[in-house]
C-alpha cells in the first residue's frame, strides 16, 4: 500500500461517524482524567490520582496499574460502545449510550486496577477469592465519580458523530430491528438469581459497606431474605427490560458485539436504577429512623452508598450477561446462554461467595483470681445482638476511660517546646477518681523499632512502667499503635504549596527510614490525612514496599511477647486512623484488613512462644470513619481470629470534615449505631476507641451527656481523647494559652487544671464496671444515678457485680437477684459490689 492509498484509507475511516465518535471519546476522556488529577487538592474527587500525585510511578503495582490496567480497560470499554452505536444511532442516542458506558467501564476499570493492585500480596492473609470480591464490590464508588465525568465525553462522541456522514438505519439490508426483550430479560434473570449466590452474596450486607443497610433492603442477595431478594430482582429486571426496549433499533445481522454492548449497557442503567431506588427507599423516616436523635443529612451517605453499589453490581453482572449472550449468539442457541450463565456464575460461587465470618467462641469460665482479669470477648446471644467484652471468669466487662498521648513521639516545631509530659501516678490516681477502668495509651512505631531491625528497650520500660502504673488504680491498659497523618517525617513547613493546599506540619508514627513518599508533594488540603505523601506512604506500606509493613508486624510481635502474661494489658489495637492510600476505595480497605490478619497471626504467635495469654484484638476502619461517619472498611472475614474488637472513633458532630461544610452527616447517635451495625457484621465487640469535643465544656458537654447515653444504650464502652497535652503537641496551635481539652496545661506556666465539670460530670458518670452475665439496659442519669437490668446464669464462676457510682453521697440501693450489696466509699465516689445470680437489677440513687 502506497502512503497515498495509507492517507486516502485514513480519511475515508475518520470520514465514517462510528470512528470520530469513539475518538472522541477516548480523547476527551483521557483529556478530563488528566485534568482531574492536576487540580484535585484532595485525591478523593479524581477518577486517577490528585494533584502532587503522579499518574505513573515505579514504586509497586498500585502505583502503575491505574494506567497500565485500569485505563486500557476504560477505555475500550467506552470506545466499543461509542463505535456500534454511532453506526446505526442517532446523536442523542450515541450520548446516552456513550454515558452509560463511561460509568461502567470505568466500575469494570476500577475493580481491574483493584485486583491487579493486591495480586502481589496475596498469599496467607489475603486470598484470591477475597481480593476479587473486595475489587467487585467497591468498584461502584469510582463508578459515581465517572457519573459526573461521563457527559463531556457522551457529548464529544455525539458532536463528532452528528457533524458528518450521517447512515440510513436498515439501507440496503432490510428494516432495522430491537434486541428480543423477553431473551435478554430471561438471561440477565438467570445471570442475577445465580450472582445472588455467588459474587453478590454479600454485595450489600455483609460487605464492606454492609453496614450502611437499615431496615428493609431492595437488592438482588441472598443475605437479603426472600422479600428483599425478589424485590431486587423485580426492579433489576424492570429496569434493564425498560433500558433494552428503548434502545436504538439496530441494523439485522449485527451480530453478538451489538447485543453484548446492549445487554451490558442496559445491566449498567437496571444497576443505576436499582441503587436510585435503594437510596429513596434508605431516606424514607421510616428506613433510618433512630429514636432521640440528633438531626443529619445521613441520606447523603446512604445515597451515594446506595448508588454506588448499585452502579458497580450492575456493571459486574452486565460483564457477565454480555459475555454469555456473545458466546449463546455463536452457538446460535437459545439454550447455550442460560446453561453458560449457571456454569460461569456456579463456578464462581465457591471462589467469590464468601460466608459470614465465625463469631467468638463460648467462653469456659474460670473461678475469680482475685486480681484483674484477662480479658476476652463473649459471643453475642442466640437471638441477636452484640458480641461483648468479658473476662475470663464470665462477666461482661464495660471499659471506660480516657486516652493517654504522653509516650507519642510527636513531631516537634519547637523542640524547645515539649509535646507531651510522661504520665506519673498522680494521673493515674486522678483517672481513677473519675471512675476510668482503662486507658488507651498511645505508642509510636518510630520510638519502638528507630532504626530497621532494632527494638528499643529503653522505649519498652516507658510502656511497662504506664501499664503498671494504670494497673496500681485498677485500670486496664489499651496499647494503641498510635499514627496521625502516617508520621513525624513528613514535616515540611517550608513547603510550597498552592490551590488551597498548605504545607505538611508533620505528626506521629512511623519511623523516617520506612517513610516512602516517592517526591510526592507534601501539601495538604482540608485535613492533615489529604496530602499526596501521606497517601503514597500508606500506599507503599499496604503494598510492603521495601517490607516495611513487615517490619511492623515484626514489632506488634515484640510488643505482644513482653505483655503477653500481663492480664492488665486488655489487648492491641493494630493502628490508629489508617490512612486511605494512594486509590481509595478499591485497595487500602483491602490491604489494610490483610496488613491487620498479619499483625494478628504474629501477635498470637507471640503469645504462645511467651507462654501467656490471648489479648483482645482492636481494629479500626480507616480515617474516613473519623471524618465523615462511613467507609468502604475491611470486609467482614478479614481474619479467622475471633477475639476481635470493632474500635472506631465516631467524632460526629466534633470535628469531622462535614461540620467543615456546615453539615451533619451523621449524627452522633447514628454514627454509634452504624458502628454497632459493623460489628454486628464482623462478629466482633464494639468499643469505641477514640472520641471527643474540644470547644467550651460548657456547651459541648451536652454532646458528651448525647454520645454517653448512646453508648449506654449499646452497652459498650470507650476512650475520651485526651487526657493531658503537652503545649508543643501539633494538635495545639503555636499561640495557643493552653494545650488540651480535659486536663489542660498553661503554656506559659506549665501548670495544670483539672477537667472541666461540663466534660467531668458526663465522663464520670454511673456505670457497671463488671457484672456477671449480659447486660440488658443500663441508664446513667445526669443525676448520678443509674439503673441496669441483667441476667446471669443460676450458679456463675464469679457472681461478683462491680459499679462505679460518682459523688460524694452514698447512694441509695434499690436491688433484686443481688446478695450483699454494699457500696464503699473510694477516690471521687462510690464502688457497689454484691452477688448476682439469675436476672437481676441495680438501682442506685443520688
Amino acid at each position: 500500500m502506497t502512503r497515498t492509498d495509507l492517507a486516502g484509507y485514513l480519511r475515508a475511516r475518520w470520514a465514517a461517524p462510528r470512528v470520530r465518535a469513539a475518538a472522541a471519546a477516548v480523547v476527551i476522556l483521557v483529556a478530563v482524567l488528566a485534568a482531574a488529577a492536576a487540580t484535585d487538592p484532595s485525591g478523593l474527587l479524581a477518577p486517577v490520582g490528585g494533584r502532587g500525585l503522579p499518574l505513573l510511578g515505579t514504586g509497586g503495582v498500585y502505583r502503575w496499574a491505574p494506567l497500565v490496567v485500569g485505563l486500557p480497560v476504560l477505555l475500550a470499554g467506552v470506545a466499543v460502545p461509542a463505535f456500534l452505536i454511532a453506526g446505526y444511532a442517532r446523536a442523542r442516542w450515541v450520548f446516552a449510550g456513550t454515558w452509560i458506558a463511561v460509568i461502567g467501564a470505568g466500575a469494570c476499570a476500577t475493580a481491574a486496577t483493584g485486583l491487579a493492585s493486591a495480586l502481589p500480596m496475596l498469599g496467607p492473609h489475603l486470598s484470591a477469592g477475597a481480593a476479587l470480591t473486595y475489587a467487585l464490590s467497591t468498584c461502584g464508588f469510582a463508578a459515581v465519580k465517572f457519573i459526573l465525568v461521563g457527559p463531556l465525553a457522551a457529548a464529544g462522541a455525539a458532536l463528532a458523530a452528528r457533524f458528518g456522514p450521517r447512515p440510513v438505519p436498515g439501507a440496503g439490508s432490510g428494516a432495522a430491528e430491537s434486541y428480543p426483550v423477553a431473551s435478554a430479560a430471561a438471561v440477565m434473570a438467570v445471570v442475577t438469581g445465580l450472582a445472588a449466590i455467588g459474587p453478590a452474596a454479600h454485595w450489600w450486607l455483609g460487605g464492606p459497606v454492609g453496614y450502611s443497610f437499615a431496615g428493609f433492603v431492595v437488592a438482588p442477595t441472598a443475605a437479603n431474605g426472600v422479600f428483599g431478594f425478589l424485590a431486587g430482582v423485580a426492579v433489576f429486571l424492570a429496569v434493564f427490560a425498560a433500558a433494552v426496549r428503548l434502545a436504538p433499533r439496530r441494523p439485522p445481522r449485527a451480530g453478538p458485539l451489538t447485543a453484548s454492548v446492549t445487554v451490558g449497557l442496559a445491566s449498567v442503567v437496571a444497576g443505576l436504577g436499582l441503587g436510585v431506588v435503594g437510596a429513596v427507599v434508605a431516606a424514607m423516616p421510616w428506613s433510618n429512623r433512630l429514636d432521640g436523635a440528633g438531626a443529619d443529612q445521613w441520606w447523603l451517605a446512604t445515597s451515594l452508598i446506595s448508588v454506588a453499589t448499585g452502579a458497580g453490581y450492575g456493571a459486574v453482572v452486565g460483564l457477565i450477561g454480555a459475555v454469555v449472550v456473545a458466546a449463546g449468539w455463536r452457538l446460535r442457541s437459545r439454550f447455550v446462554p442460560v446453561a453458560a450463565i449457571g456454569v460461569l456464575v456456579l463456578a464462581l460461587a465457591p471462589v467469590i461467595g464468601a460466608s459470614a465470618p465465625a463469631g467468638p467462641p463460648a467462653v469456659e469460665a474460670v473461678p475469680a483470681s482475685g486480681g484483674m482479669e484477662y480479658l476476652r470477648v463473649h459471643p453475642a446471644p442466640a437471638g441477636g445482638g452484640l458480641a461483648t467484652i468479658g473476662d475470663v471468669t464470665g462477666r461482661q466487662v464495660i471499659l471506660r476511660g480516657v486516652n493517654v498521648n504522653q509516650l507519642v513521639d510527636y513531631h516537634l516545631r519547637d523542640p524547645a517546646v515539649p509535646a507531651t509530659r510522661p504520665p506519673a501516678d498522680g494521673d493515674f490516681a486522678q483517672m481513677a477518681a473519675m471512675g476510668f477502668n482503662v486507658i488507651r495509651l498511645g505508642m509510636s512505631w518510630s520510638r519502638l523499632e528507630p532504626r530497621r531491625g532494632t527494638f528499643d528497650e529503653s522505649y519498652l520500660g516507658q510502656i511497662r512502667a504506664a501499664v503498671a502504673g494504670a494497673k496500681a488504680h485498677g485500670i486496664y491498659t489499651v496499647l494503641d499503635m498510635h499514627e496521625d497523618a502516617w508520621g513525624n517525617a513528613l514535616a515540611r513547613p517550608s513547603e510550597e504549596c498552592g490551590g488551597g493546599t498548605t504545607p505538611t506540619t508533620g505528626w506521629d508514627g512511623a519511623p523516617a527510614w520506612a517513610t516512602i513518599t516517592d517526591g510526592t508533594a507534601h501539601c495538604q488540603f482540608m485535613a492533615r490525612d489529604l496530602a499526596p505523601a501521606v497517601a503514597t506512604a500508606f500506599g507503599n506500606f499496604y503494598t510492603d514496599r521495601d517490607g516495611i509493613q513487615g517490619e511492623l508486624v515484626r514489632t506488634w510481635a515484640f510488643v505482644a511477647r513482653a505483655f503477653a502474661g500481663e492480664p492488665a494489658v486488655a489487648g492491641y489495637d493494630l493502628l490508629n486512623e489508617p490512612g486511605i492510600g494512594a486509590n481509595p476505595p478499591i485497595s487500602s480497605g483491602l490491604l489494610l484488613g490483610r496488613y491487620y490478619d498479619a499483625a494478628i497471626t504474629a501477635i498470637r504467635e507471640a503469645e504462645r512462644a511467651a507462654g501467656g495469654h490471648t489479648h483482645l484484638v482492636f481494629f479500626e476502619p480507616s480515617v474516613l470513619w473519623s471524618g465523615l461517619g462511613f467507609d468502604a472498611a475491611p470486609a467482614p472475614g478479614f481474619t479467622d481470629d475471633r477475639q476481635l474488637v470493632f474500635a472506631p472513633h465516631p467524632y460526629s458532630e466534633s470535628i469531622s470534615m462535614d461540620q467543615g461544610l456546615g453539615l451533619t452527616i451523621a449524627s452522633i447517635e447514628r454514627n454509634l449505631a452504624t458502628s454497632a451495625r459493623a460489628a454486628r457484621a464482623y462478629r466482633a465487640a464494639l468499643w469505641f476507641g477514640e472520641w471527643g469535643w474540644f470547644g467550651d465544656p460548657a456547651v459541648d458537654g451536652a454532646k458528651v451527656w448525647r454520645l454517653g447515653a448512646a453508648q449506654d444504650r449499646l452497652g459498650a464502652g470507650g476512650a475520651f481523647w485526651v487526657w493531658r497535652q503537652g503545649c508543643g503537641s501539633p494538635e495545639t496551635g503555636a499561640d495557643a494559652t493552653t494545650s488540651g481539652n480535659l486536663v489542660a496545661v498553661d503554656c506559659r506556666t506549665g501548670a495544670s487544671t483539672p477537667p472541666p465539670a461540663g466534660f467531668a460530670r458526663p465522663l464520670s458518670r454511673a456505670f457497671p464496671r463488671a457484672l456477671p452475665g449480659r447486660l440488658e439496659s443500663l441508664i446513667s442519669g445526669q443525676d448520678g444515678g443509674l439503673r441496669i437490668a441483667a441476667a446471669a446464669p443460676d450458679d456463675p464462676a464469679n457472681c461478683l457485680v462491680d459499679i462505679w457510682v460518682p459523688g460524694d453521697t452514698m447512694p441509695r440501693l434499690t436491688t433484686t437477684g443481688v446478695t450483699g450489696p454494699s457500696p464503699e466509699r473510694v477516690a471521687g465516689g462510690w464502688r457497689v459490689t454484691g452477688c448476682a445470680r439469675g436476672a437481676y437489677t441495680v438501682t442506685a440513687a443520688p
